[in-house]
């Protein structure tokens, strides 16, 4: 299975236990892009939501010490600003993504230094520290689900502190103890979340780009067989497609004489042949925003002006064959035998749709189609033979030979054209 979305064919990578990082450095950059994007939000979110909830304690600190209250506003003031800070940065600063692991594990540790130095500097309760960090860093993985990095040198930076104010303001050697015990026990919590949740991001990102590639595998699959708006609304909307249009040009275009020729080739040979022609018929398509249809055997079939709508149709047909009989003499020289085309073009209504249940097929109905058939059928080697309806599109634009009065099979006598060369017009 290959990775194609902004990470088209890699292979795919592992995650590496310990230190969860994938073994391609570009997949684990665009890990880290996406998961920073998405925690821009959450960290805004838990800033304000944090600042809220400490604001009921700038009370209780009114309660407990009156002796320097004003020294504890400063330090409460401080840890709120690291909040609003983080909010500021994660609303209004466009590269915040870049640095928001950064940014919150910096504020909330900020946060929870100043609740550490309360203790000495206003004489708090010694539970404060430990309480509060605990939940700050807490809320830090499982909010903005900091990465485990992160969220483990948070811990690190901000454990330590705790540790001394409940030395330093010790009750018992037994309650110390089971403080020191509950805290580590906390920190080991902490970062074993972090740990997990970065694991399930970074399973969870690949198992979404490999969805993600097979489904763009499937819409290359469906766009090489239907026209691309086709595709979209058959992706949209299953079931019967089916369009006209009032004004279009179909063009068939035939190898003459392969038929017996491919008798005396090899298989591969065959369709090594026919890929190199009809490769570059496929590019000359795409240059003159025309639909390929089809091919049958060693014939080629496209259209203008469905499903795309095109007012110069009949001019982007004749362009296109024109650049395919110059591409078959560029190419002539490879072909085995000597590399001849019959071309035919009409104009008119067509009707358009899908076919097909298991095997989707966009093809075209109607006289039009039928005349155009007709006309790479009478027409001679290495000419464009149009019929009387794209001559009229076309006459002022293009010189034709004289009319001809042919007898089409199954149509009875109709009036054709010769496209004369373009060393002529």
């Amino acid at each position: 299975m290959r990775m194609r979305t902004g990470l088209a064919h890699m292979p795919r990578p592992s995650l590496r236990r310990f230190s969860l990082r994938f073994s391609d450095p570009r997949v684990d950059e665009a890990f880290q892009d996406a998961d920073n994007h998405a925690a821009v939000g959450r960290a805004r979110f838990y800033a304000l939501f944090a600042l809220g909830l400490s604001m009921p304690f700038l009370y209780v600190d009114l309660l407990i010490s009156t002796e320097k209250f004003g020294r504890l506003i400063a330090m409460r003031a401080i840890a709120s600003a690291s909040l609003v800070l983080i909010a500021v940065l994660a609303t209004w600063w466009s590269s915040a993504h870049r640095h928001i692991q950064l940014i919150a594990c910096g504020g909330i540790a900020l946060y929870a230094w100043c609740t550490v130095v309360s203790v000495p500097v206003a004489n708090v309760p010694r539970d404060y520290p430990r309480v509060g960090t605990v939940l700050l860093i807490l809320g830090l993985v499982g909010v903005v689900r900091v990465r485990f990095e992160p969220a483990l040198v948070t811990t690190m930076l901000t454990i330590p502190p705790v540790e001394y104010i409940l030395v330093i303001k010790r009750g018992s050697w037994d309650d110390l103890l089971f403080e020191t015990l509950s805290l580590v026990a906390f920190a080991i919590l902490i970062v074993t979340i972090a740990y997990v949740l970065e694991r399930s991001k970074r399973t969870q990102f690949l198992t979404n780009s490999d969805l993600e590639s097979e489904r763009q595998l499937s819409d290359e699959l469906l766009h090489s067989i239907l026209p691309e708006s086709i595709a979209a609304r058959l992706r949209e909307n299953p079931g019967a497609i089916a369009d006209s249009a009032a004004e279009a040009t179909v063009l068939f275009a035939d190898i003459v004489g392969f038929t017996p020729f491919s008798f005396t080739m090899e298989p591969t040979e065959i369709v090594e042949l026919l890929d190199l022609l009809f490769g570059k018929f496929d590019d000359l398509c795409e240059k003159h925003g025309i639909e390929k249809i089809k091919t049958i055997g060693d014939a080629y079939m496209a259209v203008a002006g469905i499903p795309r709508p095109d007012p110069d149709h009949a001019a982007s047909v004749v362009e296109l064959a024109l650049d395919m009989q110059r591409v078959a003499t560029t190419i002539a020289p490879l072909w085995p035998t000597e590399l001849a085309l019959r071309i035919g073009i009409s104009s008119g209504p067509v009707v358009a749709g899908v076919i097909g249940h298991h095997k989707f097929a966009y093809d075209l109905w109607g006289d039009t189609v039928n005349t155009a058939s007709r006309m790479e059928m009478h027409g001679e080697p290495n000419r464009i033979h149009v019929s009387e309806s794209t001559h009229e599109f076309l006459r002022d634009r293009y010189t034709f030979g004289e009319p001809r009065e042919t007898n089409i099979k199954g149509m009875g006598p109709m009036t054709t054209y010769y496209l004369l060369g373009p060393d002529q017009y």
